[in-house]
């Protein structure tokens, strides 16, 4: 993950000298909403709900120049190179699984996630009593069930569910291919890997569920954001969603238009404002 060279104020200070009032204190009204998102995010989450269009540098100068930068390069999921080499090119050719433990009340549950890798959309989830082989073989066919026509590729670890004999007549039955990632070396998995920090550090922790029930009814809302709402880096900004419905270039084009139509209006309302100052 790269982040821009820090600018000088001067040269941060000319850089939106040409923007209209209203731009900027439109950003800076909603950054009083959310201070800690990244630039990035938080500039196509402006666009998409027609805050500001603006582009990434133009959004990071204005919070540059206001001192709003705070958390903008915060987080790091660190080294995405080792992941699993072949890249997904569609939805359904790549699934992601893996089992993350929770805590509620003092009992540890189970949440295994079914994650699409093409377009980080989450396929299923289930909050499990225990991580025998056989919930996790009743799990992954009902996701199976939800997809019927896909026959994916499952990557997973080494997990004893996993390895299992039953495991692999299953998934042979379901038509999905297994794949192992590297032994000791969990980042080659990293896309379900950081879903499970995602869904902790977003849903469970600010939340702190006591109950069975009640961490169910949290993530079954979560869900339901991450995969419709929540802007995700690894793919452009866009939602799940918009990526697993097949509409991501759609509003990739969209925002395009938004930001030019955006600064052709700011070229002229400039150029009037010049006129005007010459008489």
């Amino acid at each position: 993950m790269s982040f821009p060279e820090p600018k000088s104020k001067k040269l941060v200070t000319e850089n939106i000298a040409s923007l209209r009032a209203h731009e900027i204190e439109a950003v800076l009204r909603h950054r009083e909403q959310y201070p800690d998102i990244g630039y990035r995010k938080f500039c196509w989450q402006m666009v998409d709900e027609n805050i500001a269009h603006l582009s990434e540098s133009k959004v990071y100068d204005i919070l540059a120049e206001h001192g709003k930068l705070a958390g903008w390069n915060k987080v790091n999921h660190g080294d995405t190179k080792k992941e699993y080499q072949h890249k997904p090119k569609y939805p359904h050719h790549h699934w992601h699984t893996d089992i993350a433990y929770i805590k509620l009340g003092g009992v540890f549950y189970f949440l295994i996630m079914m994650l699409d890798g093409y377009s980080r959309y989450m396929l299923d989830w289930e909050l499990m009593t225990d991580m025998l082989g056989g919930s996790v073989e009743m799990f992954v066919q009902r996701v199976k069930e939800k997809y019927p026509h896909a026959k994916p590729r499952l990557i997973n670890d080494n997990g004893s569910q996993f390895i299992s004999l039953e495991f692999k007549k299953l998934l042979h039955k379901l038509e999905i291919q297994q794949v192992f990632t590297r032994r000791n070396h969990p980042q080659t998995n990293g896309k379900i890997e950081r879903l499970n920090g995602t869904v902790k550090q977003e849903a469970i922790r600010p939340n702190s569920p006591q109950s069975y029930q009640e961490a169910w009814d949290i993530l079954n809302k979560y869900n339901l954001e991450y995969n419709h709402q929540r802007l995700h880096a690894g793919i452009n900004y866009l939602r799940p969603a918009d990526m697993f419905f097949g509409r991501g270039q759609q509003v990739l084009n969209e925002r395009k238009v938004k930001i030019e139509t955006a600064r052709f209006e700011r070229k002229q309302k400039n150029l009037e404002d010049r006129l005007k100052n010459m008489h």
